[in-house]
């Protein structure tokens, strides 16, 4: 059961590609079509997927799911030392190939969707539970941490 909780979310993302790509075929929309930088940012986009969801389940002691399994501990290491939300990142780095590697004009769409649903849940739902649940730890996190753009640390000059 609580694989399957877990697995509804990835499931639907799968079932919405799926459609806009449907989609596409339905109306005779075609896009530009770049297969090979298309193929490396759905890689780069499911390797930081992947070290996010290591990184939660190794250090956070949960999954990036979030409604089952949260996390017990914060997670700021690895990706999350430069930005909040890796992994909006790695999925729009995805959604991004997809489109690229398919030609499909649906798929903007679909990344249009996964944008605006990220910039209103996680301030208004995931930044306000991260709170609740690690209170000034988070908070001095937000402090230091940017939420989407990425602040790399500067080399140092000699």
């Amino acid at each position: 059961m609580a694989l399957l909780r877990f697995l509804w979310f990835p499931a639907l993302v799968f079932s919405l590609v799926l459609g806009w790509l449907w989609l596409d075929r339905q109306m005779g929309w075609r896009g530009i079509q770049l297969r090979g930088l298309g193929g490396f940012l759905m890689l780069v986009g499911g390797l930081i997927i992947s070290w996010c969801s290591i990184l939660f389940a190794s250090i956070g002691e949960g999954t990036p799911h979030p409604f089952t399994a949260k996390t017990k501990h914060l997670v700021i290491a690895g990706p999350y030392r430069f930005v909040r939300n890796p992994m909006m990142w790695g999925v729009g780095s995805v959604l991004v190939g997809l489109a690229l590697y398919f030609g499909s004009v649906g798929l903007w769409f679909g990344l249009a969707g996964f944008l605006l649903f990220v910039f209103l849940f996680v301030p208004g739902y995931e930044e306000r539970d991260m709170q609740r649940r690690f209170g000034e730890e988070y908070r001095e996190y937000c402090r230091q941490v940017p939420r989407w753009w990425p602040r790399f640390p500067r080399p140092k000059s000699h």
